[in-house]
């Protein structure tokens, strides 16, 4: 699974294809390596249609697909150094999955 998440074509699926790849459960690889699967697909967007490459553009071309991505299943050393400072998720979504990481009552 993580050949053909980091092979060229993979930043060429159509969205629908991301959806169904985020969703599957049984993807034999990382969570991260998903994420930065689908962080490259939403730049490759960006590009397709000529939009600036911000953060809020690359989440604006995962649109709901960025809740498919298990992010608590991250160690958080992979959270802490990667989606949690790339400005792509709210900074409340942020603070969230930080907590789950490190309240004894998890959110």
């Amino acid at each position: 699974a993580e050949m053909a998440l980091t092979s060229e074509g993979f930043v060429d699926i159509d969205v629908s294809t991301l959806e169904s790849v985020l969703a599957r459960e049984t993807l034999n690889c990382k969570e991260i390596n998903l994420f930065e699967a689908a962080l490259a697909w939403a730049q490759a967007e960006c590009l397709r249609r000529e939009i600036e490459l911000t953060p809020s553009n690359k989440r604006a071309m995962l649109g709901s697909t960025i809740y498919l991505i298990r992010f608590p299943t991250m160690t958080l050393e992979e959270f802490a150094n990667s989606a949690a400072q790339l400005g792509i998720l709210t900074p409340q979504e942020t603070i969230d999955i930080f907590l789950h990481f490190t309240a004894s009552s998890k959110p």
